[in-house]
């Protein structure tokens, strides 16, 4: 390839292309320990397959206070007051009538439980948050890696 302006335009699309793949990230710490404090409530919140194509990033909020971003196969966990709270998904959607969809949802505030929550596109292809069972919960996570810690 002698073509300098076609070596600079393949670049430039090379690197557009990895920008837009996007890689998650958890912008809070960790939960250490499998058991959850007394006074604490554990959350995970995970991306179903089938949302995959339709959305590229969640970023996720526990009221005001980013928590982090979810790449595909990717999940967040985290250790919050048992009190009551919302939780916010924004969507950074391919398609334009995804970009900047947000959802909310109740976060758990009974102290010492585990709650898990599935993002799905539902028949309208709209991207919805819903808690699941503990098994499907487990399941879901078990088969997703932990966004890296930021």
């Amino acid at each position: 390839m002698s073509n300098p302006l076609l070596r600079t335009l393949l670049a430039a699309s090379v690197s557009l292309a990895a920008a837009c793949a996007g890689s998650g990230y958890q912008g809070v710490p960790r939960p250490v320990s499998q058991v959850v404090p007394a006074d604490a409530c554990r959350v995970f919140v995970a991306r179903e397959n089938g949302t995959r194509g339709a959305i590229r990033n969640v970023r996720v909020f526990d009221g005001d206070f980013e928590i982090g971003l979810i790449a595909a196969d990717e999940y967040l966990v985290w250790d919050r007051n048992p009190i009551r709270g919302v939780g916010r998904l924004v969507f950074e959607g391919i398609e334009p009538k995804l970009a900047a969809v947000e959802n909310v949802f109740d976060l758990p505030r009974e102290p010492g439980t585990t709650s898990y929550f599935a993002i799905r596109i539902d028949s309208k292809n709209k991207p919805m948050v819903e808690r699941v069972s503990d098994e499907a919960g487990r399941a879901l996570i078990d088969a997703r890696s932990p966004a890296p810690i930021r």
